[in-house]
């Protein structure tokens, strides 16, 4: 339902296909060279204006990336799950990291040194080709987003959340998922407060339920319509 009410690629990052179907010797030459770290939540993975070392694969969890302000919050802009790498925009760019990546789950990832993740864009072209439609898909989705965070209104961008975070966790329809308040007003934008106050207005107009923190969509068409996007 949500799929077809909702146009998901155009606010959300895809980057998962990237190292799909590895040829067998660069997928062996990974595993050979890579580090596995195994980070519990809350754990950062790099932080804001270090030199990057690699690329990472996330194998198991969630991670956040966001961006600190002067006033030390955090804005939440990326959200990451299996499969999907980070890290590479720095890499690529060769500067240092311009936001912070820490897990918001307990997370296995592996750490490609640079050296690697070069070697294996040089030696397949298609790899190479995959990342570049990713970074170009980013491109629009920050647009799309930008837009959003100064065009939209707490509730609008509540309800945007709420439906974006129902399909990071991969929850079936009729399931609930579990993020922190103080990190679901960081990617809203707003304070924990003012996104409490949302939430508590939409569980009074039956268009979500709160059950042990966990968050249920009751009636998507109608968050839907809250969005304003379409």
């Amino acid at each position: 339902m949500i799929n077809t009410l909702f146009p998901h690629k155009r606010y959300s990052f895809i980057n998962e296909f990237v190292l799909k179907d590895l040829p067998d010797k660069d997928f062996n030459f990974i595993q050979d060279k890579s580090t596995v770290l195994k980070l519990k939540k809350g754990q950062a993975i790099f932080h804001e204006g270090t030199t990057p070392i690699g690329l990472y694969i996330i194998r198991i969890g969630k991670i956040k990336k966001y961006a600190t302000g002067l006033n030390g919050k955090e804005h939440i802009f990326y959200l990451a799950k299996e499969g999907e790498i980070i890290g590479h925009h720095e890499l690529i760019s060769e500067e240092t990291y311009s936001s912070s990546a820490a897990c918001l789950t307990d997370s296995i990832v592996n750490l490609i040194p640079k050296d690697v993740f070069f070697k294996i864009l040089e030696d397949n072209p298609n790899i190479k080709n995959r990342l570049l439609r990713s970074i170009s898909h980013e491109f629009g989705v920050f647009i799309n987003n930008s837009r959003i965070l100064a065009q939209h209104s707490v509730r609008e961008r509540c309800a945007i959340s709420i439906i974006k975070l129902q399909e990071f966790f991969s929850i079936k329809e009729g399931g609930g998922f579990r993020i922190s308040r103080k990190d679901h007003s960081n990617i809203v934008g707003t304070s924990v407060e003012s996104l409490v106050r949302v939430l508590h207005d939409f569980k009074k107009e039956n268009v979500i339920k709160i059950s042990e923190n966990l968050i249920f969509i009751i009636d998507i068409k109608k968050l839907v319509e809250i969005c304003n996007l379409i």
